[in-house]
């Protein structure tokens, strides 16, 4: 079984980002419409020429088309399905970069971020009914950072069997790419959705939505990132939700959904999908402590928002 990716279907964020100046974005901007890594995907430059615009655009549809050969779970000679297939890869320096941003979240979030769990994503694709304590056994082995060995650019898994996911991340690397590209090309303000937003020096008014749909809370996007993460917001066929813990406990998340204002998207990015797992505020509020995100809004049971 196929699922869809967690970001095209529980990102909360408005798909209607606007320009807080007095013209709209439509009015005086270039903007991109397409698809990357599973996701909807947006690109708007504001006050520019459309010609140089258009240039800096291809450079960035270059740059998704990149990241898709690096990070896709779908493109069956992505770097990402080698390292899955043979268990160790020479790394792309984009590729190690990512994934030194995983280990901070992972190292930050005690383990709850682990893209280790790719062997139970598609266990649980595969189990209709639900898996067994026996399967989760059987699976244990197979899952932990810890067996993850870096060296340089060299990625090895050291236990066969092992595979790997970025769903939970490489969006939000994406959306930063993009960013640093339009910049390089000498555009800014912009605004980046690839599952995630990340805005540049103009604010853009991006809304918070509940699970069920209503607007939460709206904020002025400026200079940084903002990724969103719901446990049950995709789910298998077996009804289990689409974020997984790397413990293979059952604990049941607390938060209907969370989101993340961060300085680059695949820090929200992975540490949404971390605190998305969470049962209490700790997390969050440790990463606001350390400076490792801006502000964490958490939706509870009750659709009620808190934000820290």
């Amino acid at each position: 079984m196929t699922i869809s990716r967690r970001r095209f279907l529980t990102v909360m964020a408005g798909c209607a980002p606007s320009a807080s100046g007095a013209r709209s974005a439509s009015a005086d901007g270039v903007a991109w419409h397409g698809r990357a890594l599973g996701a909807d995907a947006e690109i708007r430059l504001f006050g520019t020429d459309e010609r140089q615009a258009q240039n800096a655009l291809r450079a960035a549809q270059d740059t998704l088309a990149r990241m898709e050969r690096l990070f896709s779970l779908y493109q069956p000679t992505s770097a990402l399905n080698r390292l899955n297939e043979s268990g160790n890869l020479m790394m792309p320096p984009e590729f190690a970069r990512l994934i030194g941003v995983a280990d901070r979240i992972h190292r930050l979030s005690g383990g709850l971020f682990d893209p280790t769990v790719q062997p139970l994503m598609v266990a649980q694709a595969r189990a209709r009914h639900g898996l067994s304590e026996t399967d989760l056994r059987s699976l244990a082995g197979l899952i932990g950072w810890s067996k993850v060995e870096l060296k340089r650019s060299h990625l090895r898994f050291s236990v066969p069997g092992m595979a790997m996911t970025l769903n939970g991340i490489a969006q939000g690397f994406a959306t930063d790419r993009v960013s640093e590209v339009l910049t390089a090309h000498g555009f800014d303000p912009y605004l980046v959705h690839v599952g995630e937003f990340r805005a540049g020096r103009r604010s853009s008014r991006i809304g918070i939505a509940s699970t069920k749909g209503g607007i939460l809370e709206r904020i002025e996007l400026e200079n940084a990132a903002l990724a969103t993460s719901a446990p049950f917001g995709t789910l298998f066929e077996n009804g289990s939700g689409h974020i997984l813990r790397p413990d293979l406990s059952r604990a049941e998340p607390r938060w209907k959904s969370v989101t993340v204002m961060g300085r680059t998207a695949a820090e929200a990015d992975g540490l949404s999908t971390a605190l998305a797992l969470t049962t209490s505020t700790d997390l969050a509020e440790k990463a606001v402590s350390e400076d490792f995100a801006q502000t964490v809004w958490l939706e509870d049971a009750g659709g009620e928002l808190l934000r820290i």
